[in-house]
């Protein structure tokens, strides 16, 4: 009971700090000029970005199902998709938790050992967390031209950057280090048995382990093509987007790679529909690129609301068709076929 109320309380502590940061980003927005915009807006674009996303999500069970393959189990690719679905609603919720909700509904549905399906997503984790790293080193070397144009544009930006890397905070920072290593190697023992250390091992654990796992994989460039192409998607659903509204619609599809990256990033934070973090750092984002923060709070809304409504759609039919369809149906293993 109190590890169930201490997890609680964790989930309300990051919800509570992404609507302060959601309200500190919002506050000065006026109503009447979001409602004007949103009376504006082209919603076909919304419509086929929402269409296209839906690709991402019947790659993401098909690459699923290659990890399931192994373990001797052959789901339906319509039960390992409305199981993804399920994941993205549940996440809404409660951060995380969808991992095992949808691990819940294709073991109920398709009869696979929920842990052997709790370790299918551990290798998930590790395929989208190398893939968003190579896509932002990739996206961040093309773009260094932008940064530094705004850089040069923006003064005061350009100030607090400099006096962010002064010879003070330099030292400060290396002090910093030299101190946290002299300390670790001095406390390693005591330091090897804290939560936090664990938490780390396990982290770098799973991480090769789930390489390890890929590496393994029968077709394992098959698999690689679909995170890849998960990635794909996922940027074009959101330049489509861009189009809806019109001071975002001139963007190249670079500023909307950026953005993915970063909002990819924020939504590390264990915050219910990344709502907040998300925000800001698109807005941020988009400022970059010449859009004012006004626009930018916009679009930032108008993109989160937009897959997070067709998120909570699909999830909910998923919810409602999955006994349905699987009302007569008795999985197979492989090696029973």
């Amino acid at each position: 009971m109190r590890k169930i109320i201490i997890t609680a309380l964790k989930y309300i502590g990051f919800l509570a700090a992404g609507i302060f940061l959601f309200w500190l980003v919002y506050k000065d927005l006026e109503l009447d000029t979001l409602l004007n915009e949103l009376s504006n807006l082209n919603y076909w674009w919304l419509v086929l970005s929402f269409a296209i996303g839906i690709f991402s999500h019947i790659s993401r069970a098909i690459r699923w199902n290659m990890l399931i393959k192994p373990l001797g189990f052959k789901p339906k690719t319509i039960n390992t998709f409305l199981s993804v679905m399920v994941m993205y609603l549940v996440n809404l919720a409660l951060p995380r938790a969808g991992e095992v909700a949808r691990c819940s509904v294709l073991s109920r549905y398709e009869k696979v050992p929920f842990s052997k399906l709790v370790g299918t997503v551990v290798v998930e984790r590790t395929s989208d967390f190398i893939a968003l790293l190579f896509f932002a080193f990739f996206i961040m070397l093309t773009q260094i031209g932008v940064f530094r144009n705004f850089l040069l544009s923006n003064p005061e930006s350009q100030d607090k950057l400099v006096a962010l890397f002064s010879t003070r905070n330099i030292i400060i920072g290396i002090t910093i280090i030299i101190f946290l290593f002299v300390s670790f190697f001095i406390f390693r023992k005591a330091f090897k048995k804290t939560k936090f250390y664990n938490k780390i091992a396990s982290f770098a654990e799973n991480f090769v382990e789930g390489i390890k796992a890929i590496l393994k994989l029968e077709n394992k460039w098959l698999y690689i093509g679909h995170t890849v192409f998960i990635y794909i998607i996922w940027f074009i659903a959101l330049y489509l987007i861009f189009f809806c509204f019109k001071p975002t619609a001139h963007l190249s599809i670079f500023a909307a790679a950026v953005a993915l990256v970063m909002g990819g990033l924020a939504m590390i934070a264990p915050v219910q529909g990344g709502i907040g973090p998300w925000h800001f750092m698109v807005i941020e984002t988009l400022f970059i690129y010449g859009i004012d923060r006004t626009n930018g709070k916009i679009f930032a809304l108008i993109a989160h609301a937009a897959n997070n409504l067709s998120l909570m759609f699909i999830g909910a039919v998923a919810l409602v068709i999955l006994p349905i369809i699987n009302k007569n149906y008795e999985a197979t293993p492989l090696q029973n076929e």
